[in-house]
């Protein structure tokens, strides 16, 4: 319980930093914190259905603190968790290269669905043409911000009692003679 507590305002923060950095940078060069938290959360947590509701619940308080669609970030955030909690148990997203790689991909994915539910249930002319420069330069720029979001997150997961979430040693008796 302390793991999710802990990871949910995590979450929170970073929605509330996100808020404050968007009034300082530009829409493309402002990261989603929100949905980095959430990739790193895929990749660290281990049990299916809690990180599905951890996903959900960070999905809504982006909804609410938004303004946009009702459960338009929630479904979005729910198909990232899952995107990296699979990918992280079938790829080697260990090392920072593959990690910002990966990022960089579901952001743009995330981007363009966004825009394309957005799209779906609001008519307006503004949402016909998606800057896709705009977007790519988004998902670099949350592709770089990852591996550090991703051990912030990791150290939480440490500091809540985690036992998987640090590397732990092999523990060796050298006091113990093999005959």
């Amino acid at each position: 319980m302390k793991r999710l507590i802990s990871l949910w305002a995590v979450g929170i923060l970073a929605l509330v930093v996100q808020g404050a950095l968007a009034t300082l940078l530009g829409p493309p060069y402002c990261p989603d914190l929100a949905l980095l938290v959430v990739i790193s959360i895929g990749l660290r947590w281990r049990g299916l259905a809690l990180g599905l509701c951890l996903a959900a619940a960070l999905g809504f308080s982006a909804d609410l603190l938004s303004g946009s669609l009702l459960g338009q970030h929630t479904l979005l955030r729910l198909f990232a968790f899952l995107s990296a909690f699979f990918a992280g148990r079938q790829l080697n997203l260990r090392g920072p290269l593959p990690l910002v790689v990966f990022t960089a991909v579901v952001s743009l994915i995330y981007s363009l669905a966004l825009a394309a539910v957005s799209a779906f249930f609001v008519v307006s002319s503004e949402l016909a043409w998606v800057d896709v420069a705009g977007l790519l330069q988004h998902a670099l720029v949350n592709g770089i911000l990852v591996p550090w979001v991703f051990s912030f997150v990791a150290r939480v997961l440490v500091w809540a009692g985690d036992d998987d979430a640090a590397a732990r040693t092999l523990d060796i008796d050298a006091r113990r003679r093999l005959v």
